[in-house]
């Protein structure tokens, strides 16, 4: 058993592998757990609709395997919240949500796999907040999909530092849990788990080539006036006259195309992702001379250099 700092709340500790390259991983991962802390703590800040500003101070740092015991602070004005605010609840809750995620939810997922494994998560931590009865008022409200995903996802760069021999656990006062390493969640992933609606569309887009994908084995980037656009081209044939090098193409000319979007939003109407398909590439539009006018300002350009 580790013994903590006498006023910390919670902790990690990583037993690393020893003369293994790479030392900096270790660090890096203690700083994306704390960075996953403190994000965490303001969304749940923000869904108990409180006035007040969470932080984290650094307890202890103990030798052997590292240890970091961390401590939660609550900064607020008595001016704009209730006399009856109790501090020590509101930490509590924000420790048992943490403990909740590290312990129960990621214990034995690889990845979130459905909204309802996210709508539990959020159940809880609507128990959790009544039951430290943090709100006088006794409205909760969990934090949204938007954010409680974006908190899960920044525990993806720490996990991802450690090699496989190290172990990282997370500590409380009374107790230390072995953290589950494999959990993941890719960035497609998480913006299917917030699609509430798609929508498709196909158009004939001018696009200027930026970087052409000489593999073929990823997208494009292109330039639509002043939007980046990255696009992977279906068109097949086309594809196999350019491998072949029957059609030129260089950074600088342009492409008129048939291009699909595929745009999806959450359930508040905000655009999750939108995706670009060349369906059909209709012709190839050489950069002009450099005293010529262009179909793109070079303005324009230049601002997305």
């Amino acid at each position: 058993m580790v013994t903590p700092a006498n006023t910390a709340d919670f902790g990690f500790r990583i037993d690393f592998a020893q003369d293994t390259e790479d030392p900096g991983r270790i660090f890096r991962a203690f700083s994306g757990l704390i960075d996953f802390c403190q994000v965490t703590d303001k969304i749940l800040i923000k869904s108990l609709d409180l006035d007040i500003e969470p932080a984290l101070l650094l307890s202890d740092i103990q030798q052997g395997s590292i240890t970091v015991w961390l401590k939660n602070v609550l900064n607020y004005s008595p001016d704009k919240n209730s006399k009856h605010l109790d501090l020590k609840r509101i930490i509590d809750y924000l420790v048992q949500v943490k403990s909740h995620i590290f312990v129960d939810f990621i214990k034995a997922r690889k990845t979130i796999q459905n909204k309802e494994e996210i709508l539990d998560l959020q159940n809880t931590f609507i128990a959790l907040a009544k039951n430290a009865n943090t709100n006088e008022l006794y409205i909760y409200t969990p934090p949204s999909d938007k954010d409680l995903l974006y908190s899960i996802d920044k525990l993806q760069l720490p996990l991802s530092e450690l090699q496989a021999a190290d172990k990282l656990y997370y500590l409380t006062p009374k107790s230390n849990f072995l953290i589950n390493q494999d959990f993941s969640i890719s960035q497609e992933a998480r913006d299917n788990l917030l699609v509430e609606k798609t929508i498709e569309s196909e158009s004939e887009m001018i696009l200027k080539v930026k970087k052409p994908d000489y593999l073929g084995e990823s997208k494009w980037e292109f330039k639509d006036n002043r939007r980046k656009v990255e696009a992977k081209i279906s068109d097949l044939d086309w594809l196999n006259r350019f491998k072949q090098r029957e059609v030129a193409i260089y950074p600088g000319d342009a492409v008129k195309a048939k291009v699909k979007t595929v745009s999806k939003y959450d359930s508040q109407g905000e655009l999750i992702s939108i995706n670009y398909t060349i369906e059909k590439v209709i012709e190839v539009i050489p950069e002009p001379p450099k005293n010529q006018l262009s179909i793109f300002p070079e303005k324009d350009l230049d601002n997305n250099k």
